[in-house]
Parts: structure tokens; C-alpha cells; sequence
């Protein structure tokens, strides 16, 4: 390449490059973190890419969409959320259920209380949650924070597995 071609080109790739990067002035402000997130901060960046396991269509992965159990809670996960069963109480999952490239997840949802006998017209009182963890291969590690009252609590599910639920009385 000519030196003349080589002066030619610099400028329009310099802009490129840095309008391309992820330092660029036009970048959106970070989000606030809370606790939770700044402790993750602090660990440091996640190892391999933060790409998210999410189908070509936009839902979940069809490999991590069915029944996964364990003690004392169900998860149904969807194309695009999930459902939680726990032994008094059932919840959901209003975001794709899409871990990044590590397996991490943090999506929010909802959780409330199921009586014993649902009546015709019994609507739950769905109150706001949040469900993290880790996705390794068929195993879930599960947080779930309940955020009125802070409830944390934590669960192991396996995929393909009969949950294990007692139903109150």
C-alpha cells in the first residue's frame, strides 16, 4: 500500500474504531447497581463473553425449555419466562430465561401465596421477586429474593426432574 493510500485511510478507520468500541462517548450511562450486582462488580468481568443463550427466535434455548425439579420447588421454563411452583406458594418469570455465557442468570418475576383450594374467582396477589443463579449443564442453582418482605431462598433444580412439592393443608 502506498503511503499517499496509507494517510488516505487513517482518519476514516481511527473513527470507526473508536465509534465501534464499547468506550465510545455515545455509550449509554451505567445503570445503578444494588448489592448484589456490586458485589459481582467487584469480582470482576465474567469469564468468556457475556453472549446470551438465546435462540435464533428471540425465546430460551429449546434445550433448557421443560420441567426442572428439585426439592420442594418446580420450574417450567418457557420461550419467553418461566414458572416457579414451591410447596405453599407458585411464582413466574417475566423475562427470557437466557444465562450468559457463563451460565449466570438475574431476571425478575413474581412469587405469591396458593391456598390450599382455589376458589372460582381467586386471583393471587403477585408480589415482585427476583431469581438468579447459575446454569451448569442439567443443574440449576436458584436464589429466589422475595422483595417486599426480602425473603431469600435458595433451591438446586435438575432438568428432565419430577419436582418434589408438599402441599399445605
Amino acid at each position: 500500500m502506498s503511503p499517499r493510500l496509507a494517510r488516505a485511510l487513517a482518519p476514516p478507520l481511527l473513527i470507526g474504531a473508536i465509534a465501534c468500541s464499547d468506550r465510545a462517548p455515545t455509550s449509554p450511562a451505567p445503570a445503578p447497581l444494588d448489592a448484589r450486582a456490586e458485589a459481582a462488580a467487584a469480582r470482576g468481568p465474567a469469564k468468556g463473553s457475556s453472549t446470551r443463550a438465546i435462540d435464533s427466535r428471540g425465546g430460551a434455548l429449546p434445550s433448557l425449555q421443560g420441567v426442572w425439579g428439585g426439592d420442594h420447588i418446580g420450574l417450567t421454563i418457557t420461550a419467553y419466562g418461566g414458572f416457579v411452583e414451591y410447596d405453599c406458594s407458585a411464582g413466574t418469570i417475566d423475562q427470557v430465561f437466557a444465562p450468559d455465557a457463563s451460565g449466570h442468570f438475574d431476571l425478575p418475576g413474581t412469587w405469591y401465596f396458593t391456598p390450599p383450594v382455589l376458589f372460582e374467582d381467586w386471583r393471587p396477589d403477585k408480589r415482585p421477586a427476583r431469581y438468579f443463579g447459575v446454569l451448569d449443564g442439567k443443574n440449576i442453582q436458584m436464589t429466589v429474593i422475595r422483595l417486599d418482605d426480602g425473603l431469600t431462598l435458595s433451591y438446586r433444580l435438575t432438568q428432565d426432574t419430577v419436582p418434589r412439592i408438599l402441599r399445605c393443608l
